[in-house]
C-alpha cells in the first residue's frame, strides 16, 4: 500500500494548482449535494440550512451519507428547507423511517429537536448570515454547536468540531468548492477542517496526535502562517490529495 506523502505548504500548493478539479470534487464531497440544492432554490435560507442538514450527518461513509442528505433536501424537504422548518412540517417528516433511524445513530426524534432548534434560532431573521453578521467565528462555531447538539456535532474543548468547521467554511470562502453565501464574512477567520484522516495526513507537523479542538487550532495557525488571507484552500488541497490517494490504492 502506498505511503502517505510528507505534507508540506509546496506540496499542498502544487495539489490546489494542479489536481484540485471544481466538478470531480463535487462529485465525492458532501458539497456537491448543496450544489444540487442551489440548482432548485436561490433562496440563501435554504441554502443555509440545507448546507446544515448536510453538515450534520457528514460522517461515516460518504457513499451513504450523501444519498441520505439528498433523500433529506428533495424528498423530505422538497428542496426548501426553510419553509420545512418555519412551517414545521419536520413534524410529519420521516414518516415511514425504518426503525425510526434517519441516520445511523440520529433517529427521527433527535431530527425533529433538532428542527425546533433551528425554528426557534431563526425567528425573526431572514438569513443565517445575518444572525451571524457581528460574531466572530468561534462565537458562530458555538452557536451551531448547541442548535445541533441532540446529533452530537461535538462541542469546543471537547471535539474538533469537524462538520461545523466544514460547514462555515462553505458558507464562508469565496472559491471553489465553496460558496461565499456569507459575503461579508473573512475567509481569514476560518477554523480547519481536522477529523482522524486530517490528522494521520498532517501528524508530522503538528504537535497534537488527536483528533481534538487543540489539534484543530494548531492545523490552523499552520494554515494562516502559509496563506493569512485564505488559509483554508489548504483543507480543500488536503481532501483533493486524500481522494486521489484513495483512487490510487483502489
Amino acid at each position: 500500500m502506498p505511503t502517505s506523502p510528507t505534507i508540506t505548504k509546496e506540496l499542498l500548493d502544487e495539489v490546489y494548482a494542479r489536481q484540485f478539479d471544481i466538478e470531480t470534487f463535487k462529485s465525492v464531497d458532501p458539497c456537491g449535494v448543496v450544489y444540487q440544492l442551489m440548482e432548485h432554490t436561490d433562496d440563501q435560507l435554504d441554502i443555509e440550512l440545507g448546507a446544515l442538514f448536510v453538515a450534520m450527518i457528514s460522517w461515516g461513509t460518504r457513499k451513504v451519507f450523501c444519498p441520505t442528505a439528498l433523500h433529506m433536501l428533495c424528498d423530505e424537504m422538497g428542496w426548501h428547507p426553510a419553509q420545512f422548518i418555519r412551517m414545521g412540517a419536520y413534524e410529519h417528516a420521516y414518516l415511514n423511517a425504518k426503525n425510526g433511524c434517519v441516520y445511523r445513530t440520529l433517529n427521527v426524534d433527535t431530527f425533529r429537536t433538532v428542527c425546533r432548534n433551528l425554528q426557534c434560532a431563526i425567528q425573526g431573521v431572514n438569513t443565517l448570515e445575518e444572525l451571524f453578521a457581528s460574531k466572530p467565528t468561534i462565537e458562530v462555531i458555538e452557536i451551531i454547536s448547541n442548535w445541533l447538539a441532540p446529533a452530537r456535532v461535538g462541542t469546543i474543548g471537547k471535539s474538533a468540531c469537524k462538520r461545523i468547521c466544514m460547514y462555515i467554511r462553505w458558507m464562508t470562502r469565496k472559491s471553489a468548492p465553496d460558496m461565499n453565501i456569507w459575503k461579508q464574512r473573512d475567509p481569514a477567520d476560518l477554523y480547519a477542517v481536522m477529523d482522524t484522516h486530517v490528522l494521520q495526513l498532517t501528524s508530522s507537523l503538528l504537535k497534537n496526535k488527536q483528533p481534538t479542538w487543540n489539534a484543530c487550532k494548531e492545523l490552523t495557525d499552520i494554515f494562516k502562517s502559509w496563506d493569512p488571507i485564505d488559509p483554508l484552500h489548504y483543507d480543500v488541497a488536503l481532501m483533493t490529495l486524500a481522494d486521489n490517494q484513495n483512487k490510487t490504492i483502489q
